[in-house]
């Protein structure tokens, strides 16, 4: 089948028919109309709009979420905006009939989901470009842009682009996924004109990739100079110092340009549906037998903010990874999951569980004056020594060779870079590589069971 008829299907996938943008509009309207009637009078708020995907028309089908954005004035203390903002999300929420639900980013905002809508509630200051206050200032400047650029029938360019990413699991800015944003979808729309011809060019793409809509810069030289080690760099339409996409990783970045490939050499509508499929506990079990799978579980005793708790659990397994390095275990590749709520897990596939009961020690070259100290010490002490090339070598005895016990001492001795506020939950956490054992303690939750799965299938998945 001919990619152009592949990519007609997708639509179907990815947008929302007539019934479903209808009731989406009705949910948006009333929270809107909600909004601006609990802001009327309160004070420091100049004007309530709605931004992002549903301001724009580009949001896919699945992920109906809408931003309402309140705006304050810039006279308006931070402090004083970001207690405002809490108050108001959090009434609104509730008077929609939602659970309010506190976030964090630039500062706090509130969310909560309305019949199947997700709504969050933002706060921003009412400024002209290039005078911003926070980070979301940007945001209202962003939509007007987007909905000048988009010409006809681009709408359902972009739902393509984003459908084609989500399916990729490249979608997505937010730490746990370190992907494309959904106004970077739409920027890459509005450079090359559609779907297709964005997948055409990605294919092609070798990092660094540098886009400026705007030309605000003279040569390519000047933004690499700029914007050290991003390997995707779109320079901002409505602000020239910024990045749109600089939470886009390494990986994700070659991922989708390797999805790009694939879709054009062989068209399918399976990289616009991502199904892990129905994950077993047993299946998982035979993925993980013979592999050296390290896992530190635990619970939290509250929930925490989704971006807050990504955050600390993307640093404490990168230190954790340092540590077994420095432990002498080579680590494969590692991950972390949460379910948002209190379960948290950090996985990492290592080279051995176990170090070798024995390490080689080597000495200094005989003919040093320190060599004999060498020598009286070690004697006796290990096997060995011995010369070779002319300079000492003994096997020294390892005490502890466990990755679970070593790891677990370092932890308890504060010797980890963990997240400190999490540091009591990984002190009474459960580090082991028996994935029974966390069946056991976790139970067996179709997240848990999906994210395992596709960690030890260690590919991609639209492969």
């Amino acid at each position: 089948m001919r990619v152009e008829e592949i990519a007609e299907k997708a639509l179907r996938i990815v947008k929302p028919n007539k019934l479903e943008e209808k009731r989406f509009g009705r949910i948006v309207d009333e929270a809107l109309k909600a909004a601006r009637e609990l802001a009327e009078n309160a004070p420091g708020v100049v004007d309530v709009t709605l931004e992002g995907s549903a301001a724009k028309n580009t949001w896919v089908r699945g992920r109906a979420e809408a931003d309402i954005f309140i705006h304050f004035d810039p006279e308006t203390s931070r402090e004083e905006l970001e207690k405002r903002i809490v108050e108001l999300g959090t009434e609104l929420i509730e008077e929609l009939g939602g659970e309010p639900m506190l976030m964090y980013a630039d500062h706090p905002y509130v969310e909560g989901i309305i019949d199947g809508v997700t709504i969050d509630v933002v706060a921003c200051y009412r400024v002209e470009p290039r005078k911003w206050i926070g980070a979301t200032d940007r945001t209202p400047y962003h939509t007007r842009y987007v909905i000048e650029k988009l010409g006809p029938g681009q709408v359902d360019e972009v739902r393509l682009l984003k459908g084609f990413m989500i399916g990729c699991g490249v979608y997505g800015a937010e730490i746990k996924v370190r992907g494309f944003s959904g106004y970077l979808t739409e920027l890459l729309t509005i450079r090359y004109g559609s779907f297709l011809d964005t997948i055409r060019a990605a294919a092609s793409w070798k990092p660094p990739i540098v886009i400026d809509l705007e030309g605000y810069y003279e040569s390519v030289e000047d933004v690499l100079e700029l914007f050290r080690d991003s390997p995707l760099i779109v320079i901002d339409p409505v602000d020239r110092s910024r990045n749109v996409a600089a939470a886009v990783s390494h990986r994700r970045l070659s991922e989708f340009i390797l999805a790009s490939k694939l879709f054009l050499k062989r068209p399918s509508l399976r990289f616009f549906r991502r199904v892990p499929g129905r994950p077993r506990a047993s299946n998982i079990l035979k993925l993980a037998k013979n592999r050296n799978i390290l896992y530190v579980y635990f619970r939290l005793r509250e929930r925490k903010p989704r971006d807050v708790i990504w955050g600390e659990l993307k640093r404490s397994e990168e230190g954790i990874a340092k540590a077994l390095e420095r432990l002498r275990f080579k680590v494969y590749r590692r991950e972390a999951w949460t379910d948002e709520d209190k379960r948290c897990l950090l996985v990492f596939e290592l080279d051995k569980l176990n170090l070798p009961s024995y390490m080689l020690h080597q000495g200094p070259p005989i003919h040093l004056r320190n060599a004999e100290d060498f020598l009286e010490k070690w004697i006796g002490r290990g096997i060995g020594p011995w010369v070779d090339d002319g300079r000492f070598y003994v096997l020294r005895k390892i005490g502890e060779t466990s990755a679970i016990k070593l790891l677990a001492k370092e932890i308890h001795g504060g010797r980890v870079s963990i997240s400190r506020d999490l540091a009591s939950y990984f002190g009474k956490a459960l580090i082991d590589s028996d994935l029974r054992r966390l069946f056991k303690r976790a139970g067996r939750d179709v997240k848990l069971l999906e994210f395992l799965q596709e960690f030890l299938k260690a590919k991609p998945p639209f492969l």
